[in-house]
């Protein structure tokens, strides 16, 4: 009767830190959006200004099944801004993907299908989206892929372009930067 118990704390132990170890939210942030601390800058930010940050992300992954790193920038614009002190209620940002990135906004089923891996982008798209980061396609890009909105990620925002949505979030008081 023991040895059954045994056997299944053991194998327990084996699979619990396979899955609390893979970085997700916040952590999975820190580590991708991560840059060089720099002490007493010169020209700080100004904690009481509204960051409204939008990035166009059109290149694709080196390989298919690794992350877009694109998507790294909204995560280290978060990791420099939280190691500035501000407050994330000030903080608001974007991304606007079109082109070979695109298909990096496909729900993992759709994205296998596609390319025979797992989509390598998806946990800091979860975790963006998480932390307040607006994801945006351009209608465009997925019209001409074919790919169909039921295959995106559910929090993917769909414009009717990426200038519309460009034009859009400048509007809003975003600045947008390229790639």
């Amino acid at each position: 009767m023991i040895r059954p118990i045994v056997g299944l704390a053991l194998a327990a132990l084996l699979i619990v830190p396979a899955t609390t170890t893979a970085q997700t939210g916040e952590a999975l942030i820190k580590k991708l959006g991560a840059s060089n601390p720099v002490s007493n800058p010169g020209f700080p930010a100004d904690p009481t200004a509204e960051y409204k940050i939008a990035w166009n992300v059109t290149a694709g992954p080196k390989e298919p099944g690794e992350l877009v790193d694109g998507f790294r920038r909204p995560a280290n614009f978060l990791f420099m801004s939280d190691a500035e002190g501000l407050s994330r209620a000030r903080v608001h940002l974007a991304i606007i993907v079109y082109g070979a990135a695109t298909q990096s906004l496909l729900r993992n089923v759709a994205y296998k299908a596609a390319t025979g891996k797992d989509n390598g982008s998806l946990p800091l798209l979860e975790a963006l989206h998480e932390a307040g980061v607006k994801i945006i396609v351009c209608g465009q890009a997925i019209a001409g892929r074919k790919i169909s909105r039921d295959e995106l990620l559910p929090f993917v925002q769909v414009a009717t372009s990426a200038t519309m949505a460009r034009a859009t979030l400048h509007a809003q008081g975003y600045a947008t930067f390229g790639q």
